[in-house]
């Protein structure tokens, strides 16, 4: 690659490094889809759930272990709030465009939450999951007496309290006594 437009001596745009480390993620799937698609995000082929919400110890395709990821109510808590975000607002909407009755705002209000809610759970817990997985979140490590590091702070040296001071403290010693009682 000598010839270039100018008798300029080209060089190719990457070289073998660059482009291999380049291809070298292209097969990996991204986790945030993978957990969108209810899949292990280690390997995007296995199923995540045993159950609706159950997750399953061991991917059965690649083997990660997912007994340290533990999302908690994280995944309910949002979704409740998107649901419940998307179908108040839009029922206050109907409400003021064309008044119907109540009855009828719940009769279809009610099933939508419930819809939304159940229908993005699996996904959003999946999500949670894949979070987790990717911020190595769920793989913190302790010694068995319970004795690990300190979470924040301290730079890890013990702290000694200080001594108690009494607000009524007096540099000299104490407050000084009563006027007329020598």
């Amino acid at each position: 690659m000598t010839d270039g437009p100018s008798g300029h001596d080209l060089k190719p745009a990457r070289d073998e490094q660059s482009r291999a480390s380049l291809l070298e993620g292209v097969g990996r799937i991204d986790p945030i889809r993978a957990g969108l698609l209810c899949r292990c995000p280690n390997c995007g082929k296995g199923p995540l759930f045993a159950g609706f919400l159950k997750v399953v110890d061991r991917c059965a395709v690649c083997g990660f272990d997912f007994t340290r990821m533990n999302t908690g109510d994280g995944a309910a808590i949002f979704i409740m709030q998107i649901a419940g975000g998307i179908v108040v607002f839009g029922a206050l909407f109907v409400q003021i465009a064309y008044n119907p009755p109540i009855w009828a705002l719940l009769v279809v209000a009610l099933p939508l939450v419930l819809a939304l809610c159940l229908g993005l759970m699996r996904p959003g817990k999946g999500v949670m999951i894949a979070l987790q997985m990717r911020n190595k979140a769920g793989q913190a490590h302790s010694s068995p007496a319970g004795g690990g590091e300190p979470r924040s702070g301290g730079g890890g040296q013990p702290q000694t309290p200080s001594p108690a001071v009494s607000p009524l403290h007096h540099p000299s010693g104490g407050p000084p006594p009563p006027k007329g009682e020598d």
